[in-house]
């Protein structure tokens, strides 16, 4: 009876630590979903967008877009950090309408992602935004506008934590996370708990790595101004990841409960209300930048 007592037990540890690792890759998983299918030519929508490589430290190259509005001086850069699967080609599409209101848009893919070199982890992620950022300050610079960091889901808590890395943030108008989470053990836990059973849910929270979570760094963004956007019905990255992180940031800060929205889905591509929203809180935040 010892034995057969022992072998259960031993068994059940083993079924145990099976589903642990299965729970854990899968977490690990939603982290980085890359593809490198072209999903949406710009040019066969009208746009003609200026397609760049930038060389990291490591000789990695790292694809980027800039859509540029026809016949004006933009009234803003804005960069796009996009969120964890498919690539820049499906992103975009997101944000695009913004450049046919004057303002321009750059768009990368992260590492392993589209046509940039590479393979994804966070590690890299935040090495390569922060060069990133420096090309989008240099380029902001010299055309003489404000700039706006927009981060989206996975790409909101990567751009997050990158600006408030950054010693230097002259020129930033504006940090937008949208959809976006504090730390990554607490989306894990969100995620295990769809999927599992408890206490395999807080198991997998306790062992995801929560490096370069931007709620350890995000009071270092002011006094840049700081707009968090969240839907109520977030399905991906639960409403309260966004409460969190706004409340771990510093003035100045704003935040915007989109009622009954979805991931990354209030704005359709320009068309809602809170797009037109959005933008006319840009134009009044770019006019009294410049005034």
């Amino acid at each position: 009876m010892k034995s057969a007592s022992l072998m259960f037990i031993n068994f059940r540890k083993l079924i145990q630590c099976i589903l642990l690792s299965i729970l854990v890759q899968k977490c690990s998983a939603l982290l980085f979903q890359p593809t490198r299918e072209v999903y949406v030519q710009p040019e066969k929508i009208g746009f003609k967008p200026e397609k760049v490589s930038l060389k990291m430290k490591d000789g990695t190259s790292i694809k980027v877009w800039i859509f540029k509005p026809s016949g004006e001086k933009p009234k803003a850069t804005i960069l796009q950090f996009h969120g964890n699967g498919e690539n820049m080609s499906s992103h975009y599409l997101s944000l695009v309408w913004l450049v046919k209101n004057g303002y321009e848009l750059v768009t990368w893919d992260y590492r392993g992602y589209g046509e940039s070199g590479g393979e994804p982890d966070k590690g890299s992620a935040i090495e390569d935004s922060k060069e990133v950022l420096k090309f989008q300050q240099s380029r902001a610079k010299n055309a003489g506008i404000p700039w706006v960091v927009y981060g989206q889901s996975l790409g909101g808590a990567i751009g997050l934590f990158s600006v408030s890395e950054l010693e230097n943030k002259d020129g930033i108008a504006l940090v937008v996370g949208d959809g976006t989470f504090a730390y990554y053990s607490h989306v894990a836990k969100a995620v295990a708990e769809r999927v599992s059973f408890f206490p395999m849910d807080h198991i997998v929270g306790f062992f995801f790595s929560d490096s370069y979570s931007p709620g350890d760094t995000i009071d270092k963004i002011s006094p840049v101004k700081l707009l968090i956007v969240h839907g109520t019905a977030d399905e991906i990255v639960s409403f309260p990841n966004g409460m969190e992180l706004f409340q771990k940031a510093k003035d100045p800060k704003i935040f915007w409960e989109i009622k009954g929205a979805g991931h990354l889905d209030w704005m359709d591509m320009g068309r809602s209300n809170g797009a037109k929203k959005f933008q006319k809180y840009l134009d009044e935040l770019i006019s009294h930048w410049n005034s």
